[in-house]
């Protein structure tokens, strides 16, 4: 017995304008982003960092058209689901724009350079000129968990926010970072605010007056999952920076872990703030 033969749907008129066929573009960009070691997130949130990779690196632009849902489940293997929710979670970061009266998902914004920057000064062998710093908020969340912030902050009686971040350093390697501060300050720091952290001094944007930085600086292996954030391979040694800053008044500080793989690069450590633009 015969199959039927498939009946191929004409392609929607806005599915033409593309810079190559919409598998062949999703295809490229799996072959490039997938993630190489992807540890134990979620499927949908990997399917996220590598579009949130690719637009990063240029290989989508700001308002190039990303692949209909539909191609990239057919390009990464992943179901119809995964795609969705990922590029609801870039339509909601801001990331992604789904325009009235086209079809489709775009790119919205492209990364945007922090100023003002103090942790993350790198340079390389002549140390005149800092990279600029791409930072990418991966996620905020709200914990009471301890750690080693705890022995930094203790007064705080409840509630932290976690803001961890992808930040690229000049288009030339990735760290993260783990910045923890107290619920109470940072609610009414972004109190009646609804715009995202992106390219955002944290310091500032927290109305954080630093008096005092103390650092922590180990050696050690870094964790799996920071790894595949990052774009290196498993069980990569690097550094890992631990930054308690005194503000003032005095239980206005903060806790900044930042994870830093091997790098030929240069990384300076300022004892005082750079003045704000």
């Amino acid at each position: 017995m015969m199959k039927p033969r498939a009946v191929r749907s004409k392609p929607d008129k806005a599915d033409t304008v593309t810079k190559a066929p919409a598998s062949e573009a999703g295809s490229a960009f799996w072959r490039r982003f997938a993630p190489k070691h992807p540890g134990h997130a979620p499927k949908y949130l990997q399917l996220r960092d590598a579009v949130l990779a690719g637009i990063r690196e240029g290989f989508w632009a700001l308002g190039d058209r990303l692949p209909a849902e539909k191609d990239l489940a057919l390009a990464t293997g992943l179901s119809l689901g995964t795609v969705q929710k990922a590029y609801r979670e870039l339509v909601q970061d801001g990331v992604v724009d789904r325009r009235q009266g086209r079809a489709g998902s775009f790119v919205n914004r492209e990364p945007r350079p922090v100023d003002t920057v103090w942790h993350f000064l790198f340079s390389d062998e002549r140390r005149e000129n800092f990279f600029p710093v791409f930072p990418q908020v991966d996620r905020v969340h709200r914990h009471s968990s301890r750690g080693s912030w705890s022995t930094h902050l203790q007064w705080v009686e409840g509630e932290m926010v976690q803001i961890d971040r992808v930040v690229d350093i000049g288009h030339e390697f990735l760290v993260y970072s783990q910045f923890i501060i107290d619920a109470r300050v940072y609610d009414q720091a972004r109190k009646g605010k609804s715009t995202p952290l992106e390219g955002i001094n944290l310091r500032r944007e927290l109305n954080l007056s630093v008096q005092r930085m103390t650092y922590d600086i180990r050696i050690e292996q870094l964790p799996s999952h920071i790894c595949s954030k990052i774009g290196v391979s498993a069980k990569t040694v690097g550094m890992v920076v631990e930054i308690f800053s005194s503000a003032n008044p005095a239980n206005n500080g903060s806790f900044q872990r930042i994870f830093i793989p091997r790098t030929q690069f240069f990384m300076r450590i300022e004892s005082q703030a750079p003045r704000s633009a």
